[in-house]
């Protein structure tokens, strides 16, 4: 870390010596002395005058290990999201997270992630709302119920297994029919992860452990996110069948 430090150091403007360096860093002049013989001789830094200036090259250095750091700090933010996405790692514009805001769960708020998607849903202002989703909650579903009354379009698209098991709790259905501005379907196979896309603009992707515990979601406005969510939506609503009756999901 000394010459990291001492990398950043001869950054700067200032025509640096052995003792100025040492002084500014609190390090001995004979570390200060054998960090800077080693990058001399390696070309990322000059001598000139007794004084020391980063060359191109160590400017080079310097950057890819800024970029390595940041590059380690993100997999460790970003683990558990990509652990939980699976396998549509494949096709996923990993670096369009850079542009995008991370919520988890954690040990002392559970509930972050989930009072972060209703807070969302229940405060922008939306004129259409496209989304799939592993799970039926009656909190999400009190959230899309304001999305409605405010007269959001909205269309789901919700698992065979995750419908069948909302009507078997449910004591009566509504006919689909009988919402104008929501359109329901049926997924005949399990889904991954959801994914709510917001006016074409916003995508929320949200990622779920083994036991359908919401882990995290990612917000995000990027091209190439909008894009994958996109596509990925139309993949699964492709398959899927019209819903005539949407179970109760009251509390």
């Amino acid at each position: 870390m000394n010459r990291i430090r001492l990398l950043k150091a001869l950054r700067s403007e200032a025509e640096e010596t052995v003792g100025t360096l040492g002084e500014r860093l609190s390090m001995s002049r004979s570390t200060v002395h054998r960090s800077l013989r080693t990058f001399t001789d390696y070309g990322w830094a000059r001598r000139v005058d007794g004084a020391y200036r980063l060359t191109e090259a160590g400017e080079l250095v310097l950057d890819a290990y800024e970029e390595l750091i940041h590059t380690i700090e993100w997999v460790e933010e970003y683990e558990e999201f990509l652990t939980y996405l699976g396998a549509s790692n494949e096709t996923f514009p990993i670096h369009a997270t850079r542009q995008a805001r991370m919520v988890s769960a954690t040990k002392n708020d559970p509930y972050r992630t989930i009072t972060y998607l209703i807070d969302v849903l229940t405060t922008a202002s939306t004129d259409h709302l496209r989304g799939m989703t592993p799970i039926l909650s009656p909190l999400f579903a009190d959230a899309g119920r304001e999305l409605l009354a405010n007269g959001t379009q909205v269309e789901l698209l919700a698992s065979e297994t995750c419908l069948q098991s909302a009507t078997e709790r449910s004591n009566e259905g509504r006919p689909s029919s009988s919402i104008d501005n929501f359109d329901l379907f049926r997924v005949p196979d399990g889904l991954p992860f959801g994914v709510l896309i917001l006016d074409d603009e916003r995508v929320l992707l949200s990622v779920f452990d083994e036991l359908g515990n919401l882990r995290a979601c990612l917000d995000g406005e990027s091209h190439d996110l909008v894009e994958w969510a996109e596509t990925t939506y139309e993949m699964y609503r492709t398959e899927s069948q019209r819903v005539e009756t949407i179970p109760d999901l009251n509390r």
